[in-house]
């Protein structure tokens, strides 16, 4: 998994199926207290067999391939949480697990989301981003949240409240994967697409609390990457890097242009840009880079024309913004010390009228001047029209990208798009 920006997901998962195969060969997707296996076989089966499960459900998301082993019938338990020196070949039983923190606790996390995931089939179908029970209605809101909160308190119950100590790498990295986990859960249950208006008629109080959730898996990235201790999981940081909330939170500030959200949203988005920019280097050419610099760059533009309207300073652009402009050759707006009746940079008086010509030459930009159009073509994205977790919204506007790209008869589905491989 820590090769992911360097090969092809979908290659990676073809790897992983076969993987699964192998291990449903032996039997791995049974539990081996059923086979009448010796305990300390039985529990590294255990291990063995829900590693492969979310590493086989991270690639199937990441690839395109929409579908996982979360599908897939199998009744292996989870692992225990101990230490790996609880375990002996000789042991003639398992051992009792510990109410603290073990060698296991930071994987048992994960395998906690995905058997959650896998064992919501009984009330409600939860996978892929759908909800519905199983006479196929779908669940209600207020089902959603109470599960989510259930699970939340569970694992904070059982695994964070001992993860306390930030300066240990894997405590801090623990709190940090749950808490994004738990609100991307949310994401999926609250996101407009589920709703019958897909999100026409949602009130002002439900977008702000989508907006606050996905903002707060950006900043929790960040805050990780900014931990020293944890240098040495950057690749896990990077290969779980909240890309779906990204995309939502840019659409959303296309809209939002000002306020308390606002400013907290463009600072977490510079800083996520300043965590990765070798990838604006090396992978420019990226049809999902593209798409989502034209959401960006637009976002950033409307910010500008509220200011305008609004006869304020122009806000300075974030090194994020520079550096899109830079790499599409979009030149940035005349500025003024201030836009309304003040002084321009040249000393000369402005008035009123010249920041309404102000606000107009910055629209003007917006819509016809920009170097690079919005994935659809028009003036940006609805962030009610996409959703966090169905990577196929993606496929038409990255296929609008192909002309622009050498070589454009190629096709990019999503796998090869969101590895940043435009080649």
């Amino acid at each position: 998994m820590s090769s992911r920006h360097a090969v092809d997901p979908r290659a990676l998962w073809i790897h992983s199926g076969t993987a699964i195969r192998l291990g449903q060969r032996i039997g791995l997707h049974r539990d081996g207290t059923a086979l009448g296996l010796p305990p300390f076989e039985i529990e590294i089966r255990r291990r063995l067999w829900w590693q492969m499960v979310v590493v086989d459900t991270r690639l199937a998301e990441i690839s395109g391939a929409g579908t996982s082993m979360l599908s897939a019938p199998f009744n292996t338990c989870l692992p225990l949480n101990v230490n790996d020196a609880d375990l002996s070949p000789e042991m003639g039983e398992l051992p009792p697990e510990h109410t603290r923190t073990t060698d296991m606790t930071f994987c048992l996390t994960r395998y906690e989301i995905a058997n959650f995931l896998k064992c919501s089939n009984t009330d409600f179908f939860f996978f892929d981003g759908a909800w519905a029970k199983p006479d196929g209605a779908p669940a209600t809101l207020e089902e959603k949240d109470r599960a989510i909160d259930e699970l939340e308190q569970r694992l904070e119950e059982k695994y964070l409240k001992h993860c306390s100590d930030a300066k240990i790498p894997l405590h801090f990295l623990t709190r940090i994967f749950l808490r994004n986990a738990i609100y991307r859960m949310r994401v999926v249950a609250h996101h407009p697409q589920h709703r019958p208006d897909k999100g026409a008629g949602m009130p002002a109080e439900e977008k702000e609390y989508l907006c606050r959730l996905n903002l707060n898996m950006i900043e929790n990235d960040n805050f990780a990457h900014g931990n020293k201790s944890v240098d040495k999981f950057a690749w896990y940081l990077n290969m779980n890097f909240q890309f779906p909330a990204l995309i939502y939170l840019i659409s959303e500030l296309r809209h939002r242009t000002r306020g308390e959200l606002a400013d907290r949203g463009w600072t977490a988005i510079n800083k996520g840009f300043e965590h990765r920019i070798q990838f604006i280097v090396r992978r420019r050419d990226s049809p999902i880079f593209k798409a989502t610099s034209a959401l960006a760059l637009k976002a950033w533009q409307a910010r500008e024309i509220d200011a305008a309207a609004h006869r304020e300073p122009i806000p300075e652009p974030p090194n994020y913004i520079n550096t899109l402009r830079s790499i599409f050759g979009e030149p940035p707006p005349k500025r003024r010390r201030s836009i309304g009746d003040g002084l321009d940079p040249t000393g000369k008086h402005t008035t009123q009228n010249d920041s309404v010509a102000g606000s107009e030459a910055l629209q003007d930009n917006a819509e016809t001047k920009s170097s690079v159009p919005g994935p659809s073509g028009e003036s940006g994205v609805n962030p009610m029209e996409w959703s966090p977790m169905d990577w196929s919204y993606w496929d038409e506007p990255i296929q609008k990208w192909d002309p622009q790209i050498p070589g454009g008869s190629e096709q990019f589905d999503f796998g090869q798009s969101f590895n940043f491989n435009g080649q």
